[in-house]
């Protein structure tokens, strides 16, 4: 029963593997201003233009990520 627990202990770290989340610019819809965060920032704002970014300031684009054909279930969307 150890081994199981310490086994399952080393091996739990390799299963969660997560990236930053991307961030977009919203608009306010009361005075215009645009901001640049992860989540909507509330009622009222709208998102801009749907562009992730990787950066808090919204002036780095976010990678654009290809998945392979060999997925069982993906069917390439041209232009996507």
């Amino acid at each position: 029963m150890r081994v199981l627990l310490l086994l399952l202990s080393l091996l739990m770290p390799n299963l969660v593997v997560a990236g930053p989340a991307p961030y977009y610019q919203w608009q306010s819809k009361a005075d215009g201003t645009i901001i640049c965060r992860q989540t909507s920032p509330g009622h009222g704002w709208e998102l801009l233009d749907g562009q992730p970014f990787r950066d808090l300031n919204c002036t780095q684009p976010a990678g654009r990520v290809d998945r392979p054909g060999a997925v069982p279930g993906f069917r390439p969307q041209p232009g996507r």
